[in-house]
């Protein structure tokens, strides 16, 4: 090999060398973030303390379905504390029941009255009022839930009177539903 022959090899490896660690370099400098976000659903819906006293049961807990087994007698109404317990994480949202069906004796009305698990039923954050009826039912009113607290549910039961003989007792079905629920947002790392 002849002495232009061999520098053009060595200049050629000297660019080879020279262009590695500048190619390189621009590796250095590509980052990666990772960040883990913990979903938060704004309404939380539980069964409460006493949900045991009218076999409450929800079927889906994002946009519920509440079944209740009132028990009737012949008195004038029928009080059941806490069976539900609605938590706000986020946003404040409107409670209000979009729909419901009743089975069993005929009622008065069935009385939902809201408070927040600090407070007591004598002072509630509002009440929906639901007229049932053999062809359906009725619901009206609406109550302003707040972010961070937590809720119960006491349901008042009056019958129509009297009971015919034999009744025991009834099942009502609510699906609640939320307006106003906020987007939750997340802070940049």
């Amino acid at each position: 090999m002849n002495r232009i022959g061999k520098l053009a090899l060595v200049a050629g490896i000297l660019a080879i060398a020279l262009a590695v660690p500048i190619a390189a370099a621009n590796v250095i400098f590509v980052y990666q973030a990772q960040a883990t976000v913990k979903p938060v659903t704004p309404v939380v819906w539980l069964q409460g303390p006493d949900y045991s006293a009218v076999g409450l049961s929800l079927s889906n807990k994002t946009s519920p379905q509440v079944t209740l087994t009132i028990p009737i007698t012949n008195s004038s109404e029928t009080y059941v504390y806490q069976a539900l317990e609605v938590k706000v994480n986020a946003g404040s949202p409107t409670l209000y029941v979009d729909s419901c069906s009743y089975s069993g004796p005929a009622l008065t009305s069935v009385e939902l009255i809201v408070y927040p698990t600090t407070g007591s039923p004598s002072s509630p954050t509002g009440t929906i009022t639901i007229t049932p009826s053999s062809t359906g039912c009725t619901a009206s009113g609406t109550v302003s839930l707040t972010a961070g607290q937590t809720y119960y549910v006491d349901f008042q039961v009056e019958p129509t009177l009297p009971i015919p003989y034999g009744a025991s007792s009834g099942t009502l079905t609510i699906y609640f539903g939320l307006t106003n629920e906020s987007a939750v947002t997340v802070p940049t790392p």
